[in-house]
């Protein structure tokens, strides 16, 4: 368990650290000079118990920061340590004086006091299964969520748990217990990108949120658009860790059918693709993200073609969900072959698995009614006008005007979340785009995107 002490006098820190490690030697504590100094702490080195702020502080206002840190953190124990003077100055007494768990601690300090405060602090730790032990599970008992669908809730009925080592876990948030999703940021911050539900805790956890987005899209509900694109890329989120773990089942075919569906009026009011573009959540672009984007991008090349039939949008449209739903590292998502150097980078397993991914995504699309040929599509996403691409090196002449439409809105949503300039280079990655596909049944898909971005 850990406590962060922010003071700005560094001769203070150990006669708190030595308090701890007489008293709670069970409780690590970390020390912060400033604000700036304990945000970065609490998004490296957290979680923490309870957070031990000095009111003296010189630079900024300590009730200020407390906020802020709350803010970051979810509700957690705050001691304010001080003069009472300065105490009653600078500490509203909603934060100490009428809380259940946080106190005030007043210079010069008693062990008596300071065990008093502590404890209270450690009271609230016990009642939330705050830094529960850690506990041990076999590989099997548990199963991997990206840490961004726990957006989707506040409250969720399962476990969740941190992975410390291949067979040793955290519990990190309690089953039915409220957490924020500045407490999710500050994980995701640290790059962790999957946390952990026990397997039949996983399902449910999956069915409850497809259910959830189900009644959203069919309730009909007006939105703002970017609302409907916030849950159009959940619904991917969702719909990858389904069928990569369970399949293909009623519902993530209805859920499917309504992301694609619901994007038909986006893009009747916004006209243009790049007014659609400002609709999205600012980078960085995740695979959910991707796939919607490239779901609107196919959408407009078919209109610029005049190929907008609902088979043909429906096919590009399952295409745009699953194509990459099947790596098992989204970090591949940025490679664009299998001669890029960067793919070395990986392990065996993953590159492997990336080399097949094409494959097992269309296996995927199989199952689904209504969708024909979408499978095709799926499979040839990674196949370029010379052959030289994968898995089954088609050439420009041998892929079907459909998949060259795909092939090129997938590339060119790759480029754009993976260049600096964003939505000002819009016309720079076309370019790039041209000198590589600029021939045989590219052609007419290629004039298409280029109308569509313009």
């Amino acid at each position: 368990m850990k406590a962060l002490y922010i003071c700005d006098e560094k001769d203070e820190w150990g006669y708190i650290r030595d308090s701890f490690s007489n008293c709670f030697p069970n409780i690590q504590l970390h020390c912060a000079i400033s604000g700036d100094d304990a945000i970065d702490l609490l998004s490296f080195e957290g979680p923490f118990a309870m957070i031990i702020i000095e009111v003296s502080l010189k630079n900024e206002d300590p009730s200020q920061l407390a906020g802020k840190i709350l803010s970051i953190t979810g509700q957690r124990p705050f001691i304010f340590i001080g003069m009472e003077a300065m105490i009653k100055q600078r500490i509203p007494d909603a934060l100490y004086a009428r809380s259940e768990s946080s106190s005030a601690l007043l210079r010069p300090i008693e062990e008596a006091d300071f065990m008093t405060a502590v404890n209270k602090a450690l009271a609230w730790v016990k009642s939330e299964d705050f830094g529960s032990s850690i506990e041990e599970f076999e590989d099997e008992d548990l199963l991997p969520m990206k840490i961004r669908g726990f957006y989707l809730f506040d409250t969720i009925a399962y476990d969740v748990y941190l992975e410390l080592t291949q067979t040793k876990y955290t519990k990190i948030i309690s089953a039915n217990k409220k957490y924020s999703h500045s407490t999710i940021h500050s994980y995701a911050r640290k790059n962790i990108k999957v946390l952990y539900l026990k397997k039949n805790d996983y399902l449910k956890f999956l069915e409850e949120g497809i259910e959830n987005l189900l009644r959203v899209f069919e309730s009909r509900k007006k939105l703002q658009d970017s609302e409907v694109i916030e849950n159009q890329i959940k619904a991917v989120l969702l719909i990858h860790q389904y069928v990569k773990t369970v399949g293909v089942s009623e519902n993530v075919i209805k859920l499917c059918d309504e992301v694609i569906l619901c994007s038909r009026d986006i893009i009747l009011e916004n006209k243009k693709y790049r007014n659609v573009l400002s609709l999205f959540p600012k980078g960085p672009f995740d695979v959910a993200t991707q796939s919607i984007m490239t779901l609107y991008l196919s959408h407009f090349i078919l209109q610029a073609l005049g190929w907008a039939s609902e088979t043909s949008k429906k096919k590009l449209g399952l295409a745009s969900l699953l194509y990459d739903s099947m790596l098992d590292n989204e970090d591949l998502a940025s490679i664009q072959s299998l001669e890029d150097p960067q793919l070395k980078m990986f392990k065996e397993s993953e590159q492997e698995n990336y080399r097949i991914h094409p494959i097992k995504a269309a296996e995927i699309a199989q199952h689904f009614t209504g969708y024909p040929e979408a499978d095709f599509v799926v499979a040839q996403h990674h196949e370029r006008p010379k052959g030289d691409g994968f898995p089954h090196k088609l050439s420009t002449n041998k892929l079907t005007a459909h998949s060259c439409a795909f092939i090129l809105a997938n590339n060119y949503i790759l480029k754009l979340c993976t260049s600096t300039g964003g939505k000002k280079n819009l016309l720079n990655i076309f370019r790039e785009i041209k000198e590589v596909y600029n021939q045989g049944n590219f052609k007419d898909p290629l004039n298409a995107l280029q109308r569509t971005i313009l």
